[in-house]
């Protein structure tokens, strides 16, 4: 891996992320003159001396008693130390925190999807391919077809109705109390799994025939080229041909969709989550919008950008290993 290709990537890849910080500062605050002005206290019997007492101490609060460009850099130097800013819910608390407590219900959900779907979308991907023109690929070109026009929301529900509601298999809500009495325990573990199974299953269908759909294109891609050819005269195994030879060579299109995948492990099953009422980080940028609590959705924003850059980053290092031909501003 050429060491100039992996520096220009990483000093491109902190530029875009510079960018993003910048516009996630800048754009809630178009147009507003007073960010905390729906979150002061109604006048009532106060006078207005009184009231603007209370308003200014709610700009101090919240860091809005200075020029939009202080507080650009008040909220660089907090970025530094992980400080986030404060919520505008009840009792102020740290966007930092709140984000931190559904991380995780979050991942649960879209790791187990993406490797779900990787593992046996590639595997169905390869018989695909070698069973070309068979039962096993015209199943997969009908499903794929097929999930054009099915989104994985008409699924969640068609799953939610049979499965949850109509034969009890798997819980069709998520428990309220399945977060607050979490443990590590098999018992906690084992709730959480059947609390996940519908939103994981009503994702990894998708997953699983898009994988499959990809490797197969792309192995079918492959298994033309004049160096599959050779080695098939040369007379090596079969094995050896498919997993060493054309299942290598497939894999940037795989790698491709994978980091596009990942880049949406966070924040792309906001529908799921409210289907299921599945307490993600979905879910709680959808509070944050009802609630205009812009702090919270510039956390939200700035973690999943954040995440969708690093995420093609590796992609693009990953790009190098499997193919050291990929130089910076030289065609293949």
């Amino acid at each position: 891996m050429k060491k100039s290709y992996v520096i220009k990537r990483i000093l491109y890849s902190v530029f875009v992320f510079a960018v993003v910080i910048t516009l996630n500062f800048f754009i809630p605050r178009i147009g507003v003159e007073d960010p905390a002005e729906r979150y002061y206290p109604p006048q009532g019997n106060m006078s207005e001396i009184e009231y603007e007492i209370i308003k200014q101490a709610t700009r101090e609060q919240y860091g809005f008693d200075v020029s939009p460009w202080q507080q650009y850099l008040n909220y660089l130097e907090g970025l530094t130390h992980g400080d986030l800013g404060m919520s505008f819910r009840s009792g102020s608390p740290a966007v930092a925190d709140l984000i931190i407590d559904r991380l995780p219900w979050t991942l649960v959900l879209s790791v187990s999807t993406m490797l779900i779907g990787l593992i046996i979308g590639i595997m169905f991907g390869v018989i695909a391919a070698m069973k070309r023109g068979r039962w096993q690929d015209t199943v997969l070109l009908n499903a794929s077809t097929i999930m054009i026009a099915l989104p994985s929301f008409f699924i969640a529900l068609i799953l939610s109705f049979y499965l949850g509601f109509e034969y009890e298999i798997f819980p069709a809500y998520t428990d309220p109390n399945m977060v607050s009495n979490f443990e590590w325990t098999f018992a906690s573990l084992r709730n959480v799994a059947q609390n996940a199974a519908l939103p994981v299953l009503s994702m990894a269908v998708g997953s699983i025939i898009g994988y499959a759909q990809g490797t197969r294109n792309a192995v079918i891609a492959v298994t033309n080229e004049d160096f599959i050819l050779t080695a098939k005269a040369k007379g090596l195994k079969q094995n050896t041909i498919r997993y060493k030879h054309i299942l290598r060579n497939s894999m940037l299109p795989i790698v491709t969709s994978l980091g596009m995948s990942i880049s949406g492990l966070i924040g792309g099953q906001v529908v799921i989550e409210q289907i299921f009422n599945w307490n993600g980080m979905g879910t709680l940028f959808l509070e944050a919008n009802n609630m205009n609590d812009y702090p919270l959705m510039m956390g939200i924003m700035l973690l999943l950008s954040g995440f969708t850059i690093l995420a093609i980053l590796v992609t693009d290092l990953i790009y190098v290993l499997l193919d050291p031909r990929v130089t910076v501003g030289d065609k293949r």
